[in-house]
């Protein structure tokens, strides 16, 4: 088999392809390019190019796949796709603290642990990229019955399902996760003002958004809205009551236009009808459970309407 004069491992990962077998091999350590002529090395060996000690410094190698521990005696096979880099640190930078980093506003660096903020607690965790699930089960809450929103320089959101967070990536503060089940019933609520987060939101929406002033009550109406399956209706105006004091106080249940039913015929609880801009839409009575009360700090028209959404899925769970 003829062999090329030169493999770049940094360029065949950048390219996607697999690294061929050559005479020599450019790999790169931290920032720095280096030779070797064979087409195996082990830890021992980069410590060695690096001038490291397995006793003071640790080793992670950058794949298409994560980063992989590389111990003193591992060797890897240099021809193997999907190796971009290998990194050395000293072990001093065991747990690196996500909100810490935040608040100094730097880049979090490879370490072996992490430390992230969850709520009020913190949570270490020897992996650099963690699903939604991943989050929420290091603070032993169940991903079907809790949202999570991640807190960043860029503002806040709302992780989805299966959504991978790099914890290596700037910015990440903490994270806060809240339920997303509420109680059927009947309640009274103060109403609010839209905040400069809500416009932000709102304005992100492929949706038209307006808001509308009657008998002296304020109301967010958000315009073909896509609803979740099992509905008569794809989409529907939504409308959300607000209070003078919102923030501080909560945003309690939400209104439909037309009026939903379930495809499958089943009833729907706590219904009744209310005249909103000439048309009667259709009210769910959907509220906050004691144990998940309303936090002006982070609770917004973002996370009410999460909540309710899940709301109408969870409907299929009831009945």
């Amino acid at each position: 088999m003829s062999q090329n004069k030169q493999t770049d491992l940094k360029d065949c990962y950048c390219r996607g392809i697999k690294p061929t077998i050559a005479y020599e091999y450019i790999i790169y350590l931290n920032e720095n390019k280096y030779s070797n002529k064979t087409q195996t090395i082990t830890g021992n060996d980069l410590h060695k190019i690096e001038g490291t000690s397995s006793d003071t410094h640790f080793i992670k190698m950058v794949t298409k796949n994560g980063k992989i521990d590389i111990g003193p005696i591992t060797e890897v096979d240099l021809t193997e796709c999907g190796i971009e880099r290998f990194i050395i640190l000293p072990y001093q930078q065991l747990e690196i603290d996500l909100e810490d980093c935040f608040c100094k506003g730097v880049k979090p660096v490879i370490s072996y642990k992490y430390l992230l903020k969850i709520n009020r607690e913190k949570y270490s965790t020897v992996k650099e990229k963690l699903s939604r699930e991943e989050i929420l089960q290091l603070a032993s809450k169940d991903p079907k019955t809790h949202r999570l929103r991640m807190f960043t320089k860029n503002g806040k959101q709302i992780i989805e399902k299966d959504q991978i967070i790099d914890l290596t990536e700037c910015g990440v503060e903490r994270f806060v996760y809240e339920e997303i089940d509420c109680t059927e019933g009947f309640l009274k609520t103060d109403l609010n003002l839209i905040t400069q987060s809500d416009k932000d939101f709102l304005s992100k929406l492929p949706n038209e958004v307006n808001i509308v002033n009657e008998r002296n009550l304020n109301w967010i109406i958000i315009r073909d809205f896509l609803l979740p399956n099992g509905y008569n209706e794809k989409k529907a105006d939504i409308a959300i009551l607000i209070h003078p004091q919102y923030p501080t106080a909560q945003l309690d249940m939400i209104y439909f236009y037309p009026a939903l039913m379930r495809t499958d015929k089943k009833p729907i609880g706590a219904l009744t009808p209310r005249n909103i801009e000439g048309k009667v839409y259709q009210q769910w009575s959907r509220h906050r459970k004691p144990s998940n009360k309303w936090n002006s700090e982070i609770d917004d028209i973002e996370s009410h309407l999460d909540l309710m959404m899940n709301c109408l899925k969870a409907e299929f769970d009831k009945r």
